[in-house]
């Protein structure tokens, strides 16, 4: 397993902050597949995000899907309005 370089370690926290919560999990994701086996653990350590963030955006990111980072969550989703 490689691990970050002292200088680019700053320059992806900075950018990780900005991110939606899909493309945050979506970006952990190819930090997983990017660094390789056995990096689940250094990663959520270093962005300090469970393991079960990084699972969940390599799932995705494996479905057949167009992603639609405009909206948070699915039509629909959310507390119901009151009548």
């Amino acid at each position: 397993m490689e691990h970050y370089k002292t200088e680019e370690l700053p320059l992806l926290l900075k950018y990780s902050q900005s991110l939606s919560e899909k493309a945050y999990r979506h970006f952990l994701a190819i930090q997983y597949v990017r660094l390789g086996r056995g990096s689940q653990r250094y990663i959520a350590k270093i962005f300090k995000c469970g393991r079960k963030t990084i699972t969940k955006g390599f799932k995705e990111l494996t479905q057949d899907t167009i992603f639609d980072y405009s909206r948070q969550r699915k039509q629909g989703g959310g507390r119901k309005k009151k009548i």
